[in-house]
């Protein structure tokens, strides 16, 4: 399967899926539109997943390539291309499709409980990460984010927080949207907030930064989560 990796800065570490990918085989390509890069041609591929950032989905004018990235994803749309969409990449999903994104009252920092809606239940992708026997409906995910968006007009929503009610939506068959993170490493956390540890959401239920980037089992529960979230995602893509 040809995937398409949108990025909002150049990688340092591999992430969780990097070897989900090599074990399916499927043709991985980046596209770094912060860098000038052409678009590729949605025709020859056959599904997009936007990463994160630091940036904010509404600076256009500190970030003046928002405004091309968020045409590239407009062609994916109508080219009927499934989409998933995390953190900033949620972000730019739901401002494209006509929502308000803007500074949260909410910022979250931290690992925490996502809660699935009956519709997340009812997901194709999204509800495969909330049948653990052990917690029922949830799962853990990553948070770190100062940004949220409103439910765009058509869209369901499938996921909550204990502290935001706009966690995923999914709009359509193709497009789906987590506000969360699954994807990044031990490692990456560590390295980030080294970079820029005095810069953090102000989350007043925020999870201590070391606590936070120590080594432990809740990395390895992201990534499972996260291999689970690409099985549906291009299992879908697939038909």
């Amino acid at each position: 399967m040809r995937v398409l990796q949108v990025l909002h800065r150049k990688p340092a570490f591999e992430l969780n899926n990097a070897g989900f990918f090599s074990r399916r085989g499927d043709e991985v390509s980046s596209f770094l539109c912060f860098a000038g890069e052409p678009a590729p041609d949605p025709r020859e591929l056959d599904a997009v997943i936007v990463y994160g950032g630091f940036m904010s989905a509404y600076d256009d004018a500190g970030h003046p390539w928002i405004a091309s990235e968020l045409r590239f994803l407009e062609q994916c749309m109508d080219a009927g291309l499934p989409i998933l969409g995390i953190c900033l990449g949620s972000q730019l999903l739901a401002r494209l499709l006509g929502a308000r994104v803007y500074a949260s009252p909410a910022p979250e920092f931290g690992f925490k409980r996502i809660s699935l809606t009956p519709e997340g239940l009812a997901d194709p992708v999204l509800g495969a990460l909330g049948r653990d026997p052990a917690s029922p409906g949830s799962f853990l995910g990553l948070e770190w984010h100062s940004d949220a968006w409103d439910l765009p007009a058509g869209a369901a929503r499938l996921a909550r927080s204990g502290a935001w009610e706009n966690e995923a939506f999914r709009y359509g068959p193709g497009v789906l949207a987590i506000q969360f993170h699954l994807e990044y490493t031990q490692l990456q956390i560590a390295a980030n907030l080294a970079k820029g540890g005095s810069d953090l959401p102000a989350d007043p239920e925020a999870e201590d930064p070391a606590s936070f980037a120590a080594p432990g089992p809740r990395y390895d529960e992201i990534k499972r989560s996260m291999e689970r979230l690409l099985e549906g995602f291009l299992a879908g893509a697939g038909r």
